[in-house]
């Protein structure tokens, strides 16, 4: 059995963001409203918006098939060293757009099944003026830290639908060093259109805060008794390695600085 982290970090969960909408004056669909949607429906309808969560928990490097489709594509334009650095921001920018695409394919799928959700709802509820959200949230995507993730979801909103005209996007990440840990919540709405504010993102983005630092309190006062279940902890960043055809391929961890060891600590 593995060792707990030292720290008890939330994962976002559907309960979680069912308080979100709640606290901006939205909710979840009734059983009426699902059963007109005929089941396909969004989540939650919000003031002049229908929305949709959708929760990344998987690491997409792991994926044996991405893995295969990351080397076959690099080799077709690079002769590839024994090791290969995944880290998108260092990659050369040719090599750069490549990986993207392919980590993008998840969050592609997701928000095409999203923007049918959003679409069905609308007709279904006769809401053909509200706006389509998707709510996006990364637990377990660590690949992709929160700027990478936005900029993908956006793209995927500007190439794959016309339904969905903004997103909020949650990541969730956890450094553990060898004696310090970081723990980051990044919350930011974004919108299709440039320019155009987000219905009531500040609030959104305020309540995501203000709960996520709640949770955080709370498992940190049951890191002693067993009052969370093992699925609602989000394991530490990690670096991710896999090789192929003799190929290593590494996406590494940031570096967590040991604070001992500032300033000639």
């Amino acid at each position: 059995m593995n060792p707990r982290p030292a720290l008890n970090v939330p994962r976002i969960t559907e309960s979680f963001i069912d308080v979100v909408v709640e606290k901006v004056g939205g909710r979840r669909l009734s059983a009426e409203e699902i059963e007109k949607c005929a089941g396909e429906n969004a989540d939650y309808i919000l003031p002049l918006g229908v929305a949709e969560l959708k929760i990344f928990e998987e690491e997409g490097l792991e994926k044996e098939s991405r893995q295969k489709k990351i080397l076959s594509e690099l080799r077709k334009h690079f002769i590839l060293p024994k090791e290969v650095d995944l880290d998108i921001k260092r990659l050369m920018p040719e090599a750069r757009q490549l990986v993207k695409e392919l980590l993008r394919e998840p969050l592609s799928k997701s928000t095409t099944k999203a923007a049918s959700q959003i679409k069905n709802t609308k007709k279904a509820l006769e809401l053909p003026l509200h706006s389509g959200i998707l709510i996006a949230v990364n637990n377990g995507y660590s690949s992709l830290e929160s700027d990478e993730f936005e900029n993908l979801v956006l793209s995927c909103l500007n190439r794959d639908t016309s339904q969905i005209d903004f997103a909020i996007c949650i990541t969730v990440t956890y450094h553990q060093g060898g004696f310090d840990s970081y723990v980051f919540c990044t919350t930011h709405a974004i919108s299709k259109k440039s320019g155009l504010a987000v219905p009531y993102s500040e609030a959104f983005v305020s309540e995501v805060d203000s709960f996520f630092s709640q949770r955080m309190t709370d498992m940190m006062r049951s890191m002693m008794i067993s009052q969370f279940s093992e699925d609602e902890h989000l394991p530490p960043v990690k670096n991710i390695v896999f090789t192929r055809d003799g190929i290593q391929f590494i996406r590494p961890a940031p570096a967590v600085p040991d604070s001992r060891f500032k300033n000639g600590g």
